[in-house]
């Protein structure tokens, strides 16, 4: 789980510890659950959120979903000290342990939740830690890039899950994730086998390794539980 280092603390890190010797605050550490299988750094530096990151999601208001994620992924990329690391190119679990980091050190690690149960239409509220949420590493036989049927792939990128021209996560379609996926090919060049080899190579790591994203709750009124959705796009405008 991510925690705050001192600047000093920092310098110690192998990747470009000069960059930091501007600093005069804390930096935030995070290790991704990629442990660096992507080419990017296993052990990621931030700085804390500031009024100003936030004010761009809060001041426009969130009516469509993927335009919304596209301005959180900029903030996010305003935080990050490693030079050359593009939020975007990150895979969506290592984004997510980046909101999580980013919202239990600079807001707080409690959050309330809210359900409603099929036993009764009433809104029920729960806080939650979010320091309880599991998390699970990549595979350390995962390897990339990974030949597929003679096509090269790698794990879905965030980008891909932000297409142009779609407003919602419910638009995209697996020939959109499948652009950040293949390697040196158009989407729309490839044959429907290797599409279905892409596709099936998606499904198996897709949602591999990274930090839990559903939790379950008991209903107060019949006790059965429901699982709610662990809002991490919402991390940064929940209070």
């Amino acid at each position: 789980m991510p925690r705050m280092v001192t600047v000093d603390e920092a310098k110690k890190i192998k990747q470009q510890p000069d960059k930091l010797t501007s600093v005069d605050e804390q930096v935030i550490s995070v290790t991704l659950s990629s442990s660096g299988k992507h080419g990017y750094p296993e052990t990621l530096r931030l700085r804390p959120l500031k009024v100003k990151d936030v004010k761009a999601l809060v001041e426009d208001p969130i009516n469509e979903e993927i335009p919304y994620v596209r301005r959180l992924v900029e903030v996010v990329q305003g935080t990050v000290l490693d030079e050359g690391v593009e939020v975007r190119e990150m895979t969506m679990p290592d984004f997510r342990k980046v909101l999580l980091a980013h919202r239990v050190n600079s807001i707080g690690k409690m959050i309330e939740l809210s359900f409603r149960c099929s036993c009764k239409n009433e809104l029920q509220v729960v806080p939650f830690d979010l320091m309880n949420l599991d998390e699970k590493m990549i595979d350390d036989e995962y390897k990339e890039p990974v030949d597929v049927g003679g096509v090269q792939v790698r794990f879905p990128r965030v980008w891909g899950y932000l297409p142009e021209g779609k407003k919602s996560f419910d638009e995209v379609n697996d020939y959109d994730v499948l652009a950040s996926v293949v390697i040196g090919k158009d989407v729309d060049d490839l044959l429907l086998s290797e599409a279905k080899g892409a596709l099936e190579f998606i499904k198996r790591w897709e949602m591999s390794y990274g930090v839990q994203t559903d939790i379950e709750v008991p209903c107060k009124h019949c006790g059965k539980k429901v699982k709610i959705g662990v809002p991490f796009f919402l991390f940064l405008s929940l209070w």
